[in-house]
């Protein structure tokens, strides 16, 4: 089963501060996009809110996100964002029982995801 883990945190400072983090982790993100069953793995400043990032994982089981856990790259990360003062934390793990396109076969979003129809 896909898991999603999906959140946001929050420093002390502004969407430079931000910045300096993402791409002072950029190791610990490629390290993490190279582990066994990481479907995505990403870290973005959010363009509205100065001092959030946004957090966005997928991996292909339970299992390979619990090695990722255990994984060096995993607390090496924690290290690098210790050095900032965090203000807050909102990341939350989604199992995901099934997955569909967003768009049908004529471009355009379906009118139907995993059996639910939107009538007009």
């Amino acid at each position: 089963m896909r898991i999603i883990v999906a959140g946001w945190l929050t420093y002390a400072g502004d969407a430079e501060t931000c910045s300096r983090i993402i791409t002072g982790g950029a190791d610990h993100i490629a390290a993490s996009r190279a582990e066994h069953g990481c479907v995505a793995y990403n870290w973005a400043v959010d363009p509205l809110e100065p001092g959030k990032i946004h957090v966005y994982e997928e991996w292909e089981s339970e299992e390979a996100l619990l090695h990722h856990f255990r994984d060096p790259s995993y607390l090496a990360m924690r290290t690098h964002l210790d050095q900032w003062e965090l203000t807050g934390f909102g990341v939350l793990i989604y199992s995901v029982n099934g997955v569909e396109a967003v768009y049908g076969e004529d471009g355009w979003p379906r009118r139907e995801i995993f059996g639910v129809t939107l009538t007009d």
